[in-house]
């Protein structure tokens, strides 16, 4: 128990942190955190430390606002190293923390640390939207190195989680109402916009970069040989071809609402949507110099991919035109239970990468069934 010192009248100094305190600064710190990208004036030499200091300057403010609640009674040094003691797993000088309260408090934590991220990476695409004009010099050099790559692709990676982008990338919404940026098209040239703000925040030269990324896909790097570097881009290759294809299947399904937003239990297009290797790989390490080659290469693909679909489809109808008359309305009732089985599936499933997850999780014989379903209602 803290006793008040009677000649004093202020409270000792306790090395044991009460767990209210704790996870009134995770709230209070992820609350300061959602300010970071409101900037009014950007240093003319803008770097990423700067972005760094604005998070660490939120959760500072957090911790001192917090503090003042308790009378003095928790110096601010104290709390950090219980906080840092927390991270590795060391709960001795928190107060009263059984092993239940221990796992609120972890996940207190990690939600703190996610906002951190996301703060970080919101401030660095606001920024760089907003201050096209700063003047930099950009990194030409032969090679990519280690922490240039790991940081693009940790930025690159939460960036795609922020709602703010998700939208902009559906359908180019601004991420801010007072940030205007170029118009683009498609979700594919959204992106491809997003991951040159990025390369350019890291001090890159975009196309150098996405020359580099090439290389090291193909094999041309000794980067290939650092497993940690190799985790890292698979991940980031992951989370842009989740975001990529929800911007695309946003698209779909928009085209496919009616006036009064329900959605038409019609020609659903999951099966054009086919995620390859070499979507991901263009996704992943855009090679154009300038938008239009990105667009020829973008077109490219796509023709690639409407062929593989079309053969797909072909051999679907032949088998199923090979079936007698009373298999043929079995299996017509078979898809068109599955039809309804998937769409609800789909309004039950919010969009993001659980959306995503479903799409690739549908197994072939249902598949099969979908698209039966697809050829039969439209009369193909």
């Amino acid at each position: 128990v803290l006793r008040c010192c009677p000649t004093t009248n202020s409270y000792p100094v306790s090395r044991m942190v009460p767990l209210p305190l704790l996870l009134n600064y995770f709230e209070q710190a992820s609350k300061q955190l959602l300010s970071v990208a409101d900037v009014e004036v950007v240093p003319s030499k803008l770097t990423l430390n700067w972005h760094r200091s604005r998070v660490v300057e939120a959760q500072l403010t957090a911790l001192t606002d917090t503090l003042a609640e308790y009378d003095g009674r928790f110096d601010a040094s104290v709390v950090q190293d219980v906080l840092r003691q927390i991270g590795v797993g060391d709960f001795n000088n928190v107060d009263e923390c059984n092993e239940e309260l221990r796992k609120t408090l972890v996940k207190a934590m990690e939600q703190t640390n996610e906002a951190a991220r996301e703060a970080f990476a919101r401030s660095v695409v606001f920024v760089e939207m907003s201050d096209s004009s700063n003047q930099r010099n950009l990194n030409t050099h032969a090679d990519l190195d280690r922490s240039t790559l790991m940081e693009y692709c940790g930025l690159a990676i939460t960036a795609m989680r922020l709602p703010e982008i998700q939208r902009f990338l559906f359908d180019g919404t601004r991420v801010r109402e007072d940030i205007k940026c170029e118009v683009f098209s498609t979700p594919e040239e959204r992106l491809l916009y997003i991951q040159r703000l990025l390369w350019k925040a890291v001090g890159w030269e975009p196309d150098t970069a996405s020359d580099q990324m090439k290389q090291l896909m193909e094999g041309n790097s000794e980067l290939m040989k650092d497993t940690e570097v190799m985790e890292t881009v698979m991940k980031y290759m992951s989370s842009v071809t989740v975001a990529a294809t929800n911007a695309s299947m946003g698209s779909d399904m928009a085209e496919n609402m009616s006036t009064d937003g329900t959605t038409r239990v019609v020609n659903v297009t999951y099966s054009e949507k086919v995620v390859t290797s070499d979507t991901i790989q263009s996704l992943s390490a855009p090679t154009s110099n300038s938008m239009n080659e990105h667009k020829n290469e973008q077109q490219s693909l796509e023709q690639r991919q409407q062929r593989d679909v079309a053969k797909m489809r072909q051999a679907i109808h032949d088998e199923f035109m090979s079936l007698s008359p009373d298999e043929q309305n079995k299996t017509l009732v078979k898809a068109k239970q599955a039809q309804d089985a998937f769409l609800q599936q789909v309004m039950n499933t919010p969009p993001g990468a659980e959306r995503v997850i479903l799409m690739k999780s549908i197994d072939f014989e249902t598949q099969k069934l979908l698209i039966i379903h697809k050829m039969c209602a439209t009369g193909e």
